[in-house]
C-alpha cells in the first residue's frame, strides 16, 4: 500500500509540474508535502524518488529537490519548437506527405472510406463562405490520411493540422480566399476524389501534387 501510495503523489506532482506550478524551479521541502498530503514523509521520499527515476527532477544534498531542465531531444521539446514553423516549410513537408498519403489510400481504403472522402469533398464544394470551405478542405485531407491506412503517417498529418489552425496559417488562408480559388480547389480534389475510387495509386498521387502546387503558388505566391 505505502508504494501506492506513493506512487499516486508521484502522478499528482508531475500534473501540478506539468501545468507550471513551481515556475521557479524548485520544489517544496518533503516536510511541507507530506504535511500538504498528509502522509508520512518517507512516503514523500519515495515519491519524489519516482519522479527523480524518470528524470522529472534532480535531488541535490543539502539544497532540496529542483525540476529538471528539459531534454531538447524529447517528444515534447520537439513539437513544442515546431509552433513556430514557416509556411514555406509546412507546404514542402505536404508536398512530401500527401502524395504518398493520397496513394497508400487508392490501395488500402475501404469502399466506405473512400465515400467518406468523396462526401467531404463534395459538402466543401457546397460550402459558400470561407470558414465553412475552410473546414471541409482540411476534413477532406483529414479523411485522405486516415484511409492511408499508415498510423504513423495519420498522426503526423494530426499534427501539421494543429499547426496549420494556429492564427497565422488562418489569417494567411483567409487572405488568400477567393471565390475563384475554391472553385478551382473543388476542381482539383474531383480530380483526386476519382483517382481514389478507381483504386489508381500513380493518378492520386499526380492529382494530389498538382493540388499542392495550386495551394502553394496562392498561399506563398510562388
Amino acid at each position: 500500500m505505502p508504494k501506492l501510495v506513493a506512487g499516486d503523489i508521484a502522478l499528482a506532482l508531475k500534473k501540478r509540474i506539468s501545468d507550471g506550478e513551481w515556475e521557479n524551479g524548485r520544489m517544496p521541502p518533503e516536510r511541507d508535502l507530506a504535511d500538504e498530503f498528509k502522509v508520512a514523509r518517507n512516503t514523500v521520499r519515495r515519491a519524489v524518488g519516482l519522479l527523480e527515476e524518470d528524470g522529472t527532477v534532480v535531488r541535490q544534498v543539502g539544497r532540496g529537490t529542483f525540476l529538471a531542465a528539459p531534454d531538447p531531444n524529447s517528444l515534447a521539446a520537439v513539437v513544442a519548437r515546431m509552433e513556430g514553423t514557416s509556411p514555406a516549410d509546412m507546404m514542402e513537408v505536404r508536398h512530401l506527405l500527401e502524395p504518398a498519403a493520397a496513394a497508400f489510400a487508392a490501395t488500402n481504403a475501404t469502399i466506405g472510406e473512400l465515400n467518406a472522402v468523396r462526401d467531404a469533398y463534395r459538402t466543401a464544394c457546397e460550402a459558400t463562405d470561407m470558414p465553412g470551405f475552410e473546414h471541409w478542405d482540411a476534413e477532406f485531407h483529414h479523411r485522405i490520411f486516415a484511409c492511408s491506412r499508415n498510423e504513423f503517417l495519420k498522426e503526423l498529418h494530426n499534427l501539421m493540422r494543429i499547426l496549420r489552425n494556429q492564427s497565422p496559417w488562418f489569417e494567411m488562408k483567409k487572405r488568400s480566399f477567393s471565390e475563384e480559388r475554391r472553385l478551382a480547389y473543388c476542381d482539383e480534389h474531383e480530380k483526386i476524389v476519382d483517382a481514389l475510387l478507381r483504386r489508381d495509386p500513380e493518378a492520386a498521387r499526380a492529382a494530389m501534387t498538382a493540388h499542392l502546387g495550386t495551394v502553394a503558388r496562392n498561399l506563398l505566391g510562388r
